[in-house]
């Protein structure tokens, strides 16, 4: 059975609702459709500071004014270096009005990263949060940007806020002439008004970057109707079941990744739900802003619920209101699975944790368990309207269901290509014989007969041993998981020194502080369990334990830099 014909997973869905297709309209269009006789809900939180669906859309206009007021005209880039605030939500929408489009910076970039951006889009705007101002000063110049505003992160909070930060954040001084606040950034809309662009549902209306976790960081650019179908496509799988009408979600997730704009704000905020803004999270901090909120969802790697098994804060707390624990973005291991939902069962959690898989390209997430629409070490059912299956990476050919083989996806949140990367968009998006564009993600697996979804590893991940065979990282780790000890671990390869070709496993790994055994002792047992779980081509060669896994900026576990250290401490 080929899954793309058979499409198993459609037992699952009202064949009715799943056919509908997602509206050809604008995110702006899209968005007053779906808030409809609701202006009086709450649409933002931010550091208790409310702003309903109403007050949105009047902050949204008069910030169009304001971009419209400055010069900001259709087909323009602005760079936008900066973690989510309300000011950055009202910028990404007013951008859309005029068809202009955000170019999302992470502001930990270097001098360097942020110029490349600037003369990538040939910006002539940019906004950046007052963090990376300094080096934002340094990267405008030789470029063609002619206006910078500088953003505080509390703008939108009561004038005692602004002055308690302000003692211990000074606002830039003596800026250049044309750098200005906010405020004054404001004061170009005064008498403006601005003309509203609707029909463009298939074009650009934001730039972020991949995540770079196995390789160079690419510009990704996503059309209106790919951000309007991740909530489209939504409404039809079974997390609809678990909706109130007055949810809220806890987003932790920054702006400048598909998830932080397509999830953590247009998605709820077209589904009648609140998004809570979390600038920048502490990891270890989560515990005490999910105990303060109360969100009926969390979306967030497996590292995240790792943190919080193991924050005090949490202990004998009751999770009765955390209805959608979403977990994605990394590799989550079925025997980590069974503690998070354990954990989550034993502070009365409704549901076990709702695992998703999906990628920047693919304007996030591409499939979901909900419920009992689950098996153990899957990553769920294909979503609403797309199709995934599992072909052969040399013959091109699909695979019959059950068949490992490199994941493909097709769908309507595929993005529009890599900005001015025509090379790296082909190479990823194949046009297959059936007509339709497929996405090979890289990543290795297979579809069963029920519609579920596995996945092995990514390919990029995936080596050889010296004689031949291929190894799965992500088996490894999966037995190292077992280990009830180990917090986390990750396996890379590092040379075969024995041999003069192929790869050997490397397994690093934390410990849960409960831990009171040594390296050696913790690498004695983690060594015999591979031994009776793992073919004799996947035994690790080397054991260490690490204080701390190396993460990217968003939590996941960062394959490159420890492919790195292993070459320096295995050497």
């Amino acid at each position: 059975m080929k899954a793309s014909q058979e499409k198993p997973w459609m037992k699952y869905y009202d064949t009715d609702k799943a056919a509908r297709p997602v509206p050809e309209l604008s995110i702006m269009e899209y968005l007053k459709e779906q808030m409809k006789d609701r202006e009086n809900n709450i649409a933002l939180m931010y550091q208790d500071k409310v702003i309903t669906n109403d007050e949105l859309f009047k902050n949204i206009y008069a910030t169009a004014d304001a971009f419209a007021g400055m010069g900001v005209k259709k087909g323009d880039y602005v760079v936008v270096v900066s973690i989510t605030t309300p000011e950055i939500v009202y910028t990404f929408y007013a951008l859309s009005l005029l068809g202009a489009v955000p170019n999302m910076v992470d502001p930990r970039f270097s001098v360097k990263g942020i110029r490349e951006c600037i003369t990538e889009v040939d910006a002539r705007f940019v906004i950046t949060l007052t963090a990376a101002y300094e080096k934002v000063v340094e990267a405008v110049k030789d470029t063609n940007v002619e206006k910078t505003v500088v953003l505080s992160p509390v703008v939108s909070l009561p004038k005692i806020k602004q002055f308690l930060y302000g003692l211990k954040n000074k606002f830039p001084t003596d800026m250049p002439e044309s750098f200005m606040d906010w405020h004054k950034f404001m004061e170009y809309g005064e008498g403006v008004h601005a003309e509203h662009i609707t029909d463009r549902a298939h074009e650009c209306c934001i730039i972020v970057h991949t995540g770079g976790t196995t390789g160079p960081s690419k510009s990704v650019m996503l059309s209106d109707y790919n951000l309007n179908a991740i909530s489209w496509e939504m409404k039809k799988t079974q997390m609809t079941r678990l909706n109130s009408g007055h949810d809220s979600v806890l987003n932790i997730m920054p702006p400048f990744i598909a998830y932080g704009f397509g999830y953590g704000v247009h998605l709820p905020l077209c589904n009648k739900m609140t998004s809570i803004i979390i600038p920048v999270l502490e990891p270890d901090k989560l515990g005490k802003l999910i105990k303060k909120y109360k969100p009926q969802e969390i979306t967030g790697v497996p590292y995240h619920y790792q943190t919080l098994m193991q924050d005090p804060i949490m202990k004998d707390f009751d999770l009765s209101f955390l209805t959608k624990p979403c977990v994605g973005g990394d590799t989550l291991a079925v025997p980590i699975e069974n503690q998070i939902n354990e954990w989550l069962k034993a502070h009365n959690a409704p549901y076990p944790v709702i695992k998703g898989y999906g990628m920047t390209e693919l304007s996030a997430c591409a499939t979901a368990c909900v419920l009992d629409l689950n098996k153990p070490g899957s990553v769920g059912i294909p979503n609403g309207g797309f199709i995934i299956a599992a072909f052969d990476p040399e013959t091109g050919e699909e695979l019959e269901c059950g068949e490992t083989g490199e994941i493909c996806v097709n769908g309507p949140t595929i993005m529009m290509g890599y900005y001015n990367n025509k090379t790296e968009t082909d190479n990823l998006i194949h046009i297959h014989k059936d007509g339709m564009p497929w996405v090979h993600t890289g990543d290795i697996g297979y579809v069963d007969e029920d519609g579920f979804v596995f996945l092995n590893g990514r390919a990029k991940r995936v080596f050889m041993d010296w004689f031949g065979f291929k190894v799965f990282p992500a088996a490894v780790e999966n037995v190292v998981s077992l280990c009830e000890d180990v917090e986390y671990c990750c396996v890379v390869p590092t040379p075969n020194k024995e041999h003069v070709r192929g790869f050997v496993p490397c397994v690093f790994y934390t410990v849960k502080k409960s831990c009171i055994k040594s390296e050696d002792e913790l690498n004695a047992e983690i060594e015999s369990l591979c031994t009776r779980e793992l073919a004799e081509y996947m035994l690790p060669k080397y054991y260490k334990k690490l204080d701390e896994m190396p993460r990217t900026p968003i939590g996941k576990t960062d394959f490159v830099g420890l492919e790195k250290l292993a070459n320096e401490v295995f050497d």
